[in-house]
């Protein structure tokens, strides 16, 4: 997640911002603990004090919070009363808490029952102090803040507000700095403590947050308030609330405890919540089986967030999407029903992985995001076996290698040292590398022992705080030997291996002989001489017999004898079922009969890494692209929807901007060629009892023959259904609309974004209006792109929605000029409006390009401007690092792309060079 350090104006006494913190230290019972007592004041003045720059200072901690926000989700602002209980565990002159874009009215100060005078300090960025009149020893204290807030319609992070059916709603997103914009607080994972809400909202509203409503009651002055029982102790960011006029659906009551499970929704939407009503108590129980323990809190209930941009794990609130949460039954789709059940997954795996057992500090989220993204994909193959995840998970793997593969990439567990640090932890690394390690770690040790380390960590630190050490504990403790050198080799460093393999079988017994080094695009600055500790199966055989042999491989070099094989293997796999976190390499024989269209000694695991493996070496220059290229038409063909999936990632190498502009049309032709004759047989019409490959194939397809090789007689068809759905928004069956819409509007004209523009404009249902956006920012007309980018200057435009047209134009080389060029002009605009977190995205819009001249100007004009906005400058590094490697890339293996799209090749195995 990324934020902007813009901040707002401050004044002391008057609008004094606040921000939390965080602390890795565990949350301790202050109960017996004596008063805090204030000293006599010293004869000479105090020094100013000296203000926290990351973290807060370990002298107080809270140990607990009562918090009451009188809330109209129609106004702007908030008003808000907390009282926090503190521990001071030694003498300090001055409390410091975060807190941002808070004004604060009054701050008290109560130590042995008498009132201490404070005086309030503001410190850099984001931290707020408070200085008593004398130094404060060793006790407890009772801080009172009384103070007024924001409620952004500009944000999608700390308290925010939105319109939905001409209903106002509040909404909350804290992670992972967030809450300080709504309350006074200490802002840090480590602070984990109970909290308390009681809400005071106009007639009409209903709140929710955390936990189970206490009493409701009426207000004099009108409205409802709302008292919420006390949480088990949680860090700051795991609080949220809604408040508006919301509907609820009850679920059957969820897990062994059969907690009170509901949806929660916009008024009116209810019903739209049925299968996730129905998906969620069967999920939960799925998990606590592998924890082998109880979902830890008292209910759970999922809230529908419009302009969230996914899900939260909050115990008891589980926010998301309405986008993936809710859908008519008419209205619904295969795809989205197994998105959400694999969200949902990922969510409710938080409750114990991230919620139970916390972070200590953020350089350890990977303990979070990589465990419930790996847990996804575990649970989902054991409670969905037809949905082939652990064949999708290798898929995953090899697109997080091609993010590992910059010299830019944070390493899974990166220093934490500025609160950029924090933002740009929630990345692909975090998530794809993170749980794809996991997998190679559980492959390693075996499954039971893996989920038998799970459960001795989460025992083990229930209700606190943990860190890697924890948990590398944990897993050694039940294997049995000290699983940190491997685990670690790969957290604590970025890149991955390539381990080369030659087969020699000069001896008696064959031999594998193995070398790693860092895996590096052509043109990367990075070093190629970098060592892991890699946990390596190969697989081989003669004939239909296959065998395994395994090693931890920690050196440059390494020999693996076969010692199982009675001759020498006619085939050898590198990297059996795709487990190893790794990109492989082969000899061109080798590589040549494994990818031969009549090999079948691979398992589709093992295919889809084979295919990822091969686009990586096509980077890297050692295959050339035109003899990769050749494979395409025979893999269209592939009938395994998982294996015809990662074949697409070979359509990479005919990205736009490697080619001139001659040679897009030929790019065109030879997509339409090669699937264009499948997707018309798909067609736009789902027919009765196909199977659900079909269904989840026949979008993908559809797309890439239709918007990317402009089939005509899909791109008329469709043409033709999207006019009828503008009348009829039941024309399309729901998984065909963006793909029908996106192909209609890739080759519309004038006319047709005229009639798409009207139905945004007056169109109320958000689900449709991101419908239309999307088929918007589809036209490739330089002309019509300016038309959109003028909504995104509109006043009344909220660019939490209309953002997507900024970087749809970006993505287009027809339109990345347009949208370039917007940016420059508009930048000051764009950054005030868009949400902070968007701001450094802004330089995404330089990405598209491959030439140094437009790098250079990149360079020039992002600078600076990325560095005042939060996780900026990693992002600039990025981008400009993208450019870099196109550069390289289309030097390297250009001309030969070039000559494939004008001459098509025969299909044929690519020879090593």
């Amino acid at each position: 997640m990324s934020k902007s350090t813009r901040r707002a104006p401050l004044v002391l006494l008057a609008a004094l911002t606040a921000c939390v913190a965080r602390q890795p230290l565990p949350a301790q019972d202050s109960a017996s603990a004596p008063p805090a007592q204030a000293e006599a004041p010293a004869a000479s003045p105090r020094p100013e004090p000296v203000s926290p720059t990351l973290r807060l200072p370990t002298q107080v901690r809270p140990t607990g919070y009562t918090v009451e926000l009188t809330l109209d989700p129609s106004a702007p602002t908030f008003q808000g009363v907390v009282d926090i209980d503190l521990d001071v565990k030694e003498a300090t002159d001055v409390l410091w808490l975060h807190g941002r874009y808070l004004t604060v009215k009054e701050a008290t100060l109560t130590v042995d029952g008498k009132p201490v005078a404070l005086a309030p300090v503001k410190g850099s960025g984001d931290f707020l102090g408070f200085v008593p009149g004398s130094s404060l020893r060793p006790g407890t204290a009772h801080l009172r803040i009384v103070y007024e807030g924001r409620v952004s319609e500009r944000e999608v992070v700390g308290a925010f507000r939105t319109q939905e059916d001409g209903a106002w709603y509040a909404f909350t997103q804290f992670e992972p700095l967030g809450a300080r914009r709504v309350f006074p607080c200490f802002d840090e994972p480590s602070f984990k403590v109970p909290w308390q809400l009681t809400f005071h909202v106009p007639a009409g509203n209903v709140a929710v947050t955390n936990t189970p409503l206490v009493s409701e009651s009426p207000r004099p002055e009108g409205g409802t308030t709302y008292r919420f029982a006390r949480t088990q102790p949680l860090p700051s960011y795991l609080i949220a609330f809604g408040v508006g006029p919301f509907d609820f659906l009850e679920a059957k009551p969820s897990g062994e405890k059969a907690v009170r499970t509901r949806i929660i929704t916009p008024r009116g939407r209810a019903a739209e919540g049925a299968h996730a009503a129905s998906m969620t108590p069967e999920i939960l129980g799925h998990l606590e089986r592998y924890f082998g323990m109880p979902y830890p809190y008292e209910k759970l209930d999922v809230l529908a967030v419009p302009l969230l941009g996914g899900a939260m794990e909050h115990p008891g609130l589980v926010t998301f999407n309405p986008g993936i949460l809710l859908s008519k039954p008419t209205e619904d789709s295969l795809g989205r029903q197994r998105g959400f059940y694999s969200v949902q997954m990922h969510e409710l795996s938080h409750q114990w992985f991230g919620n139970l057992v916390t972070l200590a500090w953020w350089d350890d989220l990977w303990l979070n995001e990589s465990f419930a993204t790996w847990a996804t994909s575990r649970l989902v193959e054991d409670t969905r076996p037809a949905w082939d995840a652990s064949v999708e998970r290798v898929h995953k793997r090899s697109r997080a290698l091609n993010t590992d593969s910059l010299v830019t990439a944070r390493r899974i567990r990166q220093p934490i040292e500025t609160e950029n640090d924090v933002h740009n932890a929630f990345d692909g690394i975090t998530y794809g590398k993170g749980a794809s390690v996991l997998a190679m770690a559980e492959s390693w040790l075996g499954r039971d022992v893996f989920q038998r380390g799970v459960r001795r960590y989460v025992r083990a630190h229930a209700q606190g705080n943990a860190t890697v050490k924890d948990f590398l504990d944990a897993l050694s403790a039940e294997a049995g030997k000290d699983v940190s050198g491997v685990l670690g080799s790969f957290l604590d460093q970025g890149g991955a291996p390539l381990v080369t393999t030659r087969l020699d079988c000069s001896g008696k017994v064959p031999v594998v002989k193995l070398s790693q080094q860092r895996f590096l695009p052509v043109g990367s600055a990075g070093e190629a001489r970098q060592l892991w500790k890699v946990p390596l199966c190969v697989r081989y055989g003669t004939g239909r017999k296959s065998a395994r042999a395994c090693t931890v491989m920690e050196g440059e070099t390494a020999e693996l004898p076969l010692t199982g094989a009675r001759s020498c293997p006619a085939w050898l796999l590198p990297n059996a079922e795709g487990a190893g976190y790794v990109r492989a390499s082969l000899d061109g024989r080798m590589l040549g009969k494994l990818l031969s269209t009549d090999s079948h000694q691979l398992t589709r695991a093992e295919r889809v890494a084979l295919l990822g493996d091969v686009q990586a070496l096509v980077s890297a220059g050692a295959l050339p692209a035109a003899d990769v290229l050749g494979l395409l038409p025979g893999l269209a063909a592939e009938k395994d929807r998982q294996v015809f999936q990662a074949s697409l990632e070979l359509v990479s190498l005919l990205e736009p901007k490697l080619l001139s502009e001659a040679r897009l049309d030929d790019r065109a032709r030879f997509l339409r060629d090669t699937y264009g004759a499948r997707a018309r047989t798909l067609g736009f019409t789902p027919r009765a009892h196909e199977d659900e490959d079909t269904r989840l194939l026949r979008p993908v397809l559809l797309s890439i023959a239709g918007i990317q090789g402009g089939e005509p007689k899909l791109v008329a068809e469709a043409r033709q259904l999207t006019v009828k759905w503008l009348g009829d928004r039941s024309a399309l069956a729901p998984e065909l609309v963006g793909p029908t819409l996106g192909i209609a509007a890739a080759h519309g004209d004038a006319s047709l974004h005229a009639r798409l523009l009207t139905a945004l404009r007056s169109e109320k249902t958000r689900k449709t209006r991101e419908q239309l956006l999307g088929a918007l920012g589809g036209f490739t007309s330089p002309e019509l792109v300016r038309e959109n980018l003028k909504l995104l200057l509109e006043p009344s435009g909220d660019l939490r929605e209309l953002g997507w047209l900024l970087f749809s134009a970006a993505g287009d080389v027809r339109t990345r000029d347009e949208a370039y060029a917007f940016v420059k002009e508009h930048y000051d605009t764009l950054a005030a409006r868009l949400p902070e977190e968007y701001v450094e995205e802004l330089a995404w819009v330089a990405s598209t390009y491959c030439d140094p001249v437009h790098r250079q100007d990149a360079a020039a004009f992002f600078t600076e401007r990325n560095a005042r906005a939060s996780g900026g400058t990693r992002t600039l590094a990025q981008v400009l690092e993208g450019v870099d490697l196109c550069i390289s890339f289309k030097a390297a293996q250009g001309p030969g792309i070039e000559s494939f799209l004008s001459s098509p090749r025969k299909v044929r195995a690519p020879a090593g060079r």
